[in-house]
Formats: C-alpha cells, structure tokens, sequence
C-alpha cells in the first residue's frame, strides 16, 4: 500500500513540463558585411545601396548605416540613415537621416520614408529642408520629387527673393 501511494505522490507531483516549441518564422535568409546592391537597367545603374552590416528576410533587407544613391529620377539623389528597411521599393529610414540632391537641395530628420516608384520623401517628425540659403523648419514634409509639390505643417522659413534690376 506504501508503495502504492509513493507512485501515485510521484505521479501527481512531478508532471513532466510542457515546452512551448517556438517556430521562428522571421529568419535572416542572408547576413552581408559591407553590403553594395546595385541595380541596373538597360540604360546603366539605376540605383546603388550600401551598408555596414545587412541581413535579407524574405520580403525586406534591413541595412545598417545605409547610404543609398537613386539615378532612376529626376534629380539624383543620395539617402543616408543609421538604419533602414528596404521593401517593395520603399525604403524606411531612422536615425541622423539626410537627403541631398543634385541641384543642392537637402534634408534632414530624424525617420522618413522614400517611396522609390512614385518619387515621394515623407517625414511625419521635425525636418530641415535647405536650398542655398533659404532655409524651412516644420514638423510634417511629403515632397514629391516628380511634380516637384511640397506639402508641408508647422513651418517657419527663411527664404531669399532675388529681385531682378
């Protein structure tokens, strides 16, 4: 009888855990030190995107100190950020994030994003956008780069007119 319940103490006391398996979904496929992409089309580089360090997930890269050059508009364009993510062609972009292009216009916040198919820098935070001398601060930017709109909240500007003699 002793032994009878000792087993049944046993059995009821010491259950064995259940372990809740995990399945990692969300796995790098690729880690990339010093990572270069380069995009071509039939007329040359379209695009080129470097990084410190990049991991490829299925859909997205995600890319540390990312400096990206876009030739596909307009006017050329150089993106950088501490960090960003590439996917289905926008890049989203923190950290110290600068835009410059090459008729001198520039950017800088702290997040936004670039939507590469419809050429559109979008920064819900505060920006500085410069040009020369005229200088805008505002907390709100969408800047199309192809019809050259600029819709903007909360600015104060200092903006110099040349007046012809």
């Amino acid at each position: 009888m002793f032994v009878i319940t000792v087993l049944l103490s046993i059995f009821f006391l010491f259950q064995p855990h259940k372990v809740d398996q995990k399945i990692l979904q969300d796995m790098p496929l690729l880690h990339i030190e010093n990572f270069i992409m380069y995009e071509l089309d039939p007329f040359g580089l379209k695009t080129l995107m470097l990084g410190s360090e990049a991991f490829r997930y299925k859909d997205r890269y995600t890319v540390d100190n990312i400096n990206h050059t876009d030739h596909s508009q307009v006017h050329i364009s150089n993106l950088r950020a501490d960090y960003g993510i590439y996917k289905d062609n926008t890049l989203d972009l923190t950290g110290d994030v600068t835009l410059v292009r090459d008729d001198g216009l520039s950017y800088k916040t702290q997040k936004a994003s670039f939507y590469k198919d419809k050429g559109v820098f979008v920064t819900d935070t505060n920006y500085t956008l410069s040009q020369g001398n005229n200088v805008i601060h505002g907390t709100y930017l969408d800047h199309n780069n192809f019809t050259g709109k600029i819709h903007s909240k909360n600015i104060n500007a200092k903006y110099y007119i040349n007046e012809d003699k």
